[in-house]
């Protein structure tokens, strides 16, 4: 026979509530005191009847916790009704330990209301719960490391390499055209294909390397070379990009197709603690886009030079958006003139110059091309606009240049706005002024791009009373059937026609060609470069009338003009 007292000692309940795991409390709501708990928890808290709960039940608690749901109604939680029921979760900050509460309103023995608080440990379910997070590490798909896992591998990499002073290299993998994969074949297929992506670089590495995915169709490829020279470290390199290469041009076998595709790849090299992990990831980046622009299914290095170069542009990126912002930038003109009997000014070109602070004067071939692939031209496209019509608005009250006109060349980005013909009506209110004393200039591409779009805004453009030309015609590759439907004011002869004029006789054809379309459509054609004496003279022979170049004027500030 053993101790143990008889069951038919205790109260049936009593002795079901305190034979369970759980921790069950009975705790007045009005005074937050512990009317009872069970045999749970007095053997982790104490002999805890009696006394208020958020004293005995937390370290250094002597008000009711906030994190309790009755303490978050709006409403007195003695006006809540008997059978309101609230679960929760909290971390005991006694024991430590995490428990899922179950509490519910009831009458207790004298009447008064009371909460039924029933913890049970969730603990156990709580590392779980963290092993399931640390999944987070790995790419679901293919369950290779993500990008989060392989910064850690780089991090103790470089470090390795640091004391080791060997060779390891990042492959920086993007397959070939896969985007037309997922668009034709759907996302399941693409799917397919990533996983056997996957196996295949997981296969052709040592077990000591690291896969990664990154999301998409990259990948990235951690290995040491174990070797500290740097000819026979770029060797290993180079042999498992090409294996990988190899591996990956074999065709896909997915639902009895047979799906061909190659990949890209990216090498950086490195064997100290001189650059960072985000530094080290845009290198071998920037060596797979290179890869890519050689024409794909191959490899590049990671070129310092090229790097340099990309760097010096989003360095130029920034410096010219601050330019745009402080007013770094003016408009410089020049001299557009009209030969009859005589030479004579009819207008200028505005050409914007940027004199950087710390630079000097920057090329607007250096610096354009980059705000029109930025998307800079727009801001600084309205900044040009706005100025030239202030201009025009100045010279209204000059008896010389009061008829002049100002030429001004638009970005296909600012033609192409919803926004832009209303734009142009807003500056020439906010400056008013003759419309026609505006000129812009259009591309030939522009106005191909689009026609019926384009012919609709130049009509409105002509409403409005401006006068258009096309520049640069005559390099385009269209038909010259769209000068029919377009209401336009000139031709410009582009300067790389007038470069080699008095040699070139292919060049002299185009250029007679030219003005003889633009005199028998009613055109002005202006010859724009005309540098020399001789250029100028065989142009007019050709029956040009309108000329712009350094023979006439170099561009110049507006005061000097």
């Amino acid at each position: 026979m053993n101790n143990l007292p008889s069951i038919d000692y205790f109260e049936p309940m009593e002795a079901i509530v305190n034979n369970t795991g759980a921790l069950v409390y009975v705790i007045d709501l009005s005074s937050y005191e512990i009317l009872y708990a069970n045999k749970q928890c007095k053997s982790l808290f104490g002999d805890i009847e009696g006394k208020a709960c958020y004293s005995v039940l937390q370290n250094g608690q002597n008000v009711p916790c906030d994190f309790c749901p009755m303490q978050q109604q709006p409403i007195d939680p003695l006006s809540l009704p008997v059978g309101t029921y609230f679960e929760w979760e909290n971390q005991n900050t006694r024991n430590g330990r995490y428990y899922l509460y179950n509490d519910r309103i009831i009458r207790w023995k004298n009447g008064q209301l009371a909460k039924v608080q029933i913890g049970i440990d969730i603990t156990d379910q709580k590392k779980l719960e963290l092993d399931l997070k640390n999944l987070t590490h790995y790419d679901t798909l293919t369950n290779l490391p993500n990008r989060l896992l392989f910064t850690v591998h780089l991090s103790n990499m470089i470090h390795h390499t640091y004391r080791s002073k060997h060779y390891a290299a990042i492959l920086f993998i993007d397959l070939d055209h896969f985007k037309t994969i997922n668009n034709t074949k759907g996302h399941s297929v693409g799917d397919q294909i990533l996983v056997e992506t996957a196996k295949r670089i997981f296969n052709i590495v040592r077990q000591c390397d690291t896969v990664a995915r990154f999301g998409g169709d990259e990948f990235v490829v951690l290995i040491n070379t174990n070797k500290d020279d740097k000819i026979q470290a770029t060797a290993d390199a180079q042999f498992v990009a090409e294996k990988i290469l190899a591996e990956l041009e074999k065709p896909f076998y997915i639902d009895d197709f047979d799906f061909r595709t190659s990949a890209s790849i990216g090498i950086a090299m490195f064997t100290d603690l001189e650059h960072s992990i985000d530094d080290l990831l845009k290198y071998a980046d920037s060596a797979m886009h290179n890869a890519k622009t050689s024409g794909r299914n191959t490899f590049r290095f990671f070129d310092p030079l090229l790097q340099k170069m990309m760097e010096d542009r989003a360095c130029m990126l920034d410096r010219l958006r601050k330019a745009i912002e402080n007013n770094f930038m003016a408009l410089h003109y020049q001299n557009q003139i009209l030969v009859n009997r005589h030479q004579h000014v009819v207008g200028v070109e505005a050409l914007l110059r940027w004199n950087d602070p710390e630079h000097g004067m920057i090329s607007p071939g250096e610096f354009i091309p980059l705000a029109e692939e930025s998307g800079l031209i727009i801001p600084l496209g309205e900044w040009i606009m706005r100025e030239a019509v202030k201009q025009l608005k100045i010279w209204e009250d000059d008896p010389v240049k009061k008829d002049w006109r100002i030429s001004v060349n638009v970005s296909y980005k600012q033609f192409e706005k919803d926004d832009f013909v209303s734009l142009m009506e807003s500056i020439l209110q906010e400056y008013p002024t003759a419309a026609n004393r505006l000129r812009l200039e259009l591309t030939e591409s522009l106005l191909i791009k689009n026609t019926e779009e384009a012919l609709h805004k130049i009509r409105q453009l002509k409403v409005l009373g401006i006068s258009l030309s096309i520049d640069d015609f005559g390099t385009g590759y269209s038909s010259l059937s769209y000068l029919k439907q377009l209401p336009i004011d000139e031709l410009k002869i582009d300067q790389s026609f007038i470069r080699e004029l008095t040699t070139n006789r292919n060049d002299v054809i185009i250029v007679e060609t030219i003005i003889s379309i633009g005199q028998k459509f009613g055109f002005e054609v202006i010859a724009e470069g005309v540098e020399t004496e001789e250029q100028y003279q065989k142009l007019v022979l050709m029956g040009c009338e309108y000329f712009q170049g350094y023979l006439f004027g170099k561009p110049i500030l507006p005061s000097l003009l």
